[in-house]
């Protein structure tokens, strides 16, 4: 909170994948500062490895939506213990504890990386993923997350609004034509690694078929590969559409 405050960032939301856990710290930690923080989730989905959706203004404490949450986490525990198990035919010996080590929430292949690495079987995490947990290497396992609808549907039952986090990762593009359908709102045009073209072309994408724009930087903590920059700039009308929509939720 204190890195994003100097950053300059100034609406805040916290996106933890299939968790709303680290929220209460994430409030108190902001307190006093210039921060507007919200909480938001950011949920997997088996349509594709990186295809997430963001859920923005849901009431994070409702009963419903934190246990569908934890039965979400619990199938990243089964697709973590089948990577183990694809590790352990390969020669390669790595406990769940091993990976746990110190996160207590949303476990998933970056934990395996960082745990081959302390384990001195691998340099880096990006050796990680490209020796055996990238997509078509011998220790992948699909994911075991909802279908973009069912993430859609989840954050709509709790009062919120969806929108498709980095929206390059969806290889078919009318994909997100049927999410529409299904009641998705929004698009992450402004994205820490867009280029200009690409906020061109997913505004154009916005604008046809009448989503709300948001913005994201992807920042995952240090040393995660995904440090910086902490935030994004959008511009005011595109920030005051969004809070209108905001205001709206729950």
């Amino acid at each position: 909170m204190s890195r994003a405050e100097a950053a300059g960032v100034t609406l805040l939301f916290l996106t933890d994948h299939d968790s709303v856990a680290g929220f209460p710290e994430a409030q108190e930690a902001a307190r006093g500062s210039s921060l507007a923080v919200h909480c938001g989730v950011e949920i997997n989905t088996r349509h594709g490895e990186n295809v997430h959706i963001l859920g923005y203004g849901m009431r994070w404490q409702d009963p419903g939506f934190t246990a569908r949450l934890t039965e979400l986490r619990e199938r990243r525990v089964e697709r973590l213990n089948r990577m183990l198990e694809s590790l352990r035919r390969l020669g390669v010996d790595l406990s769940f504890e091993d990976v746990r080590g110190g996160s207590r929430e949303s476990l998933g292949r970056a934990h395996v990386a960082d745990a081959l690495k302390r384990k001195g079987k691998v340099s880096s995490r990006a050796e990680a993923f490209h020796r055996y947990l990238a997509q078509g290497r011998p220790a992948y396992v699909a994911s075991l997350g909802p279908a973009p609808e069912e993430a859609i549907a989840l954050i709509r039952g709790a009062g919120g609004f969806a929108a498709v986090a980095h929206p390059a990762t969806v290889a078919d593009q009318d994909a997100i034509t049927a999410w529409v359908k299904a009641g998705l709102e929004g698009i992450e045009v402004h994205y820490s690694s867009h280029s200009p073209s690409d906020i061109v072309r997913f505004q154009d994408l916005a604008d046809r078929l009448g989503l709300v724009v948001t913005g994201g930087s992807d920042y995952h903590g240090r040393g995660s590969g995904r440090e910086g920059p902490m935030g994004v700039e959008v511009s005011d009308e595109v920030c005051a559409r969004f809070l209108e929509r905001l205001s709206r939720c729950a």
